[in-house]
């Protein structure tokens, strides 16, 4: 690693020799994992080998081509967390299809935004979201077809069990070949992110994308083993946790089913399950938002559980405090914890900490093959110590959003590098610290929530003539959409009508949690821009008099 002459930070060589698709890569690694379970459920016990996976998804893959999914067509799944999820991407990668997942949570107006980013011709919906996903495919003439998963039959779909029964060792593999296809430009994934304007945009990740952060990961997997001198029999066992439509909890689970890692899946968090699970499996290793890790520190039935197989923590997808990470060090006397930084427009972590070596409050060093910048308000690189934007250049930067070349041309310069909108600077030693946001994107609980698309919903409202929302500093959250709102002249509507209403158009992560405060005026600058520092220090200073 080494700062250039034009204070680039350039991340350590790696010799990048994937050129195959994630088709190809899969069905190799799965087939070398062999009986070993890769998947459990925490609460069925239900276990996944690799060589099941690797068969019920070739299978699936032939049963998509069948229904008429194309190269390039996408394919979606809205579902909790569950094994049978990672089957549709393993089976989309095969076959050159787009894998573009869904938030279960999502209101059915989110749903018709998103569906007609990637327009999927094929949909996997669990009984939870089936109401949703049945009237989302009334409406869109391009989903073809909608496939349940589970045991129990629904309206008579088409179910997921149907079409994968009678899979033993060795039904699938012989015959099939994954197709061929450009690994650099070819898209795998169409990935959610909220872009500061509103509604999520869709973020195109390549089939090289994907298999340049394996190989990136791999370094680190190697680094692991020699980190720790006794690894179990089994290996690294991790969550999944995160929910798999999320670029973290995604990356987390595809990555590690094809690592050979034991995941144990959680469909909906629990605190009691996830600290049981920890203690019966053998948790080695946490990739987890800080929200998570709370549980570890302050949960009352913490005390209860042996947690002397972990070994290494790693939080991402929002800030955890350096109190936190200096707690959970010393209280399960652990030789790493640390936290990264990465964007689904960066497929995931492109800043991370050395397992050997890591400093507190610290995001990490650049990946290795990765560039990074930081970059005042005229574009210069700034050097060490200095404050500016942070940027990213390498073969993990997103292909664009899709059917979205202005915000694609906002973010990625001319140049290749990626904006992030986040003010960082690096020390001496090129570890990045994160410092504060020029993105107006709040983080609840890892998810990212628009105010422009609360604040664009608030303004419908018949008794509302201004509003600005901000994010509110929760130690649990992160933070908590706060609305400043004003009433149209003679309105008497109240902080929980206004609550209320947005709660039954928007999903659970975007509900004004924070509260609403009313304003007789937004303050904004002289071009009309809300000055959403000068609202959230009023937020701050509000919520500190109440706790008097």
């Amino acid at each position: 690693m080494h700062l250039t002459k034009d204070n680039v930070v350039v991340g350590d060589e790696i010799e990048f020799g994937i050129e195959e698709s994630l088709g190809h890569v899969q069905k190799l690694l799965l087939e070398m994992h062999g009986d070993k379970v890769i998947q459990i459920d925490a609460e069925s016990g239900e276990t996944l080998t690799a060589i099941e996976a690797l068969n019920k998804s070739i299978k699936l893959a032939k049963k998509l081509v069948e229904l008429g999914v194309k190269k390039g067509d996408a394919v979606t799944v809205n579902s909790e967390n569950r094994i049978e999820y990672v089957m549709v991407p393993l089976a989309c990668f095969y076959i050159g299809a787009i894998f573009a997942p869904l938030n279960p949570d999502y209101t059915s107006g989110e749903l018709n935004h998103v569906v007609n980013l990637s327009k999927p011709k094929v949909a996997f919906c669990s009984s939870s979201t089936l109401k949703l996903m049945i009237k989302l495919k009334q409406q869109h003439a391009f989903m073809e077809h909608l496939i349940l998963f589970g045991k129990k039959p629904s309206n008579n779909l088409p179910m997921y069990e149907d079409i994968i029964r009678g899979v033993t060792k060795d039904t699938c593999i012989d015959d099939f070949e994954p197709v061929d296809l450009d690994a650099k430009e070819h898209v795998a994934t169409i990935l959610c992110s909220s872009g500061t304007t509103g509604m999520p945009k869709g973020v195109m990740a390549t089939h090289r994308n994907m298999t340049a952060f394996m190989e990136i990961a791999r370094t680190r997997v190697q680094e692991l083993y020699e980190f720790e001198e006794n690894m179990s029999a089994q290996g690294i066992v991790t969550f999944g946790l995160t929910p798999f439509f999320h670029s973290m909890g995604f990356m987390t689970m595809y990555m590690n089913c094809l690592g050979g890692n034991l995941i144990i899946v959680i469909k909906k968090f629990k605190a009691k399950l996830f600290l049981e699970a920890i203690e019966k499996f053998k948790v080695t290793t946490l990739i987890v938002p800080p929200p998570v890790l709370l549980v570890l520190t302050k949960h009352p039935l913490a005390k209860n559980y042996d947690f002397s197989s972990l070994r290494d923590i790693r939080s991402g997808a929002a800030p955890m405090g350096k109190e936190m990470e200096v707690e959970l060090r010393e209280k399960f006397k652990l030789r790493h914890v640390s936290q990264s930084y990465g964007m689904t427009e960066t497929t995931l972590g492109v800043l991370v900490s050395s397992l050997s070596e890591c400093r507190v409050g610290s995001v990490g060093k650049i990946v290795p093959g990765n560039m990074c910048k930081v970059v005042d308000e005229a574009g210069n690189a700034l050097g060490p110590n200095q404050e500016g934007e942070l940027c990213f250049q390498g073969p993990l930067i997103m292909k664009g959003y899709v059917n979205d070349p202005t915000s694609t041309a906002n973010t990625i310069d001319k140049d290749g590098w990626l904006h992030t909108g986040d003010i960082a600077y690096f020390d001496k030693d090129f570890y990045f610290f994160i410092v504060d946001r020029i993105k107006e994107l709040i983080k609840y609980k890892a998810f990212q929530v628009a105010p422009a698309e609360l604040e664009a919903l608030l303004l419908q409202h018949p008794q509302v003539s201004d509003v600005g929302v901000i994010g509110l500093p929760d130690p649990d959250a992160g933070e908590l959409p706060l609305a400043f709102v004003v009433r149209k002249d003679g309105a008497k509507v109240t902080e929980k009508e206004l609550q209320d209403y947005v709660a039954g158009k928007v999903s659970r992560q975007k509900r004004l949690r924070g509260g609403v405060i009313f304003l007789e005026e937004i303050p904004k600058n002289p071009s009309g821009k809300i000055l959403r520092r000068v609202l959230k220090q009023r937020a701050i200073a509000t919520a500190s008099r109440s706790k008097l």
